[in-house]
């Protein structure tokens, strides 16, 4: 191989490098550091964890469903598309406009809503369905709100993590449902 054309290979491995640094780069800015001051970072979940979500969830036509940390919406539109009403809460704004683009796109006859807000100030006490994944710090405090705002009969599906102090009632792919007594 000639020093040009080894030249022009180290050229092009360059770039590439640079080119994955920048993605990084951009997955921090508008995707990573939201979280790291208000929580986990974006994770978007499975088609798989959604669909088996949902299935513990049981939703029916008509119910109010919100989604903590709804990340770009995946659930909301599940959701929608089983005829509930949704509303989700996303601290990152590019999530939140991400979300209300698919919402747009996906045509869920108005059942979406996504608010940039952190779902700690939400009130859900009109909930029927509570989606989280959250992590283990804060479960307990997720606990407790959901036992002071929901009201008796209202499930929580929980993916990954455990809820503190209520005792599992399903299980499907590493979601949990519970439900307020």
């Amino acid at each position: 191989m000639d020093y040009l054309a080894l030249l022009s290979l180290m050229q092009v491995f360059q770039g590439l490098l640079i080119g994955l640094a920048g993605i990084f780069l951009l997955w921090l800015i508008f995707l990573g550091l939201p979280a790291i001051f208000n929580g986990p970072p974006f994770v978007s979940s499975h088609k798989d964890k959604v669909a088996a979500m949902m299935k513990l969830a049981a939703l029916k036509t008509g119910e109010k469903v919100a989604d903590l940390g709804s990340g770009d919406g995946r659930l909301l539109l599940a959701a929608a598309r089983d005829g509930c009403r949704t509303v989700g809460y996303e601290i990152n704004i590019f999530l939140v406009w991400l979300s209300r683009l698919k919402a747009l796109i996906g045509r869920p006859a108005g059942r979406v809503e996504v608010r940039w807000a952190d779902f700690w100030r939400a009130d859900l006490s009109d909930a029927d369905v509570v989606f989280i994944y959250g992590f283990a710090g804060i479960m307990e405090k997720a606990a407790k709100k959901f036992q002071d705002e929901l009201k008796p009969g209202a499930r929580v599906v929980s993916l990954r993590y455990d809820l503190p102090g209520w005792p599992p009632k399903g299980e499907s792919a590493g979601a949990k449902l519970y439900i307020k007594s």
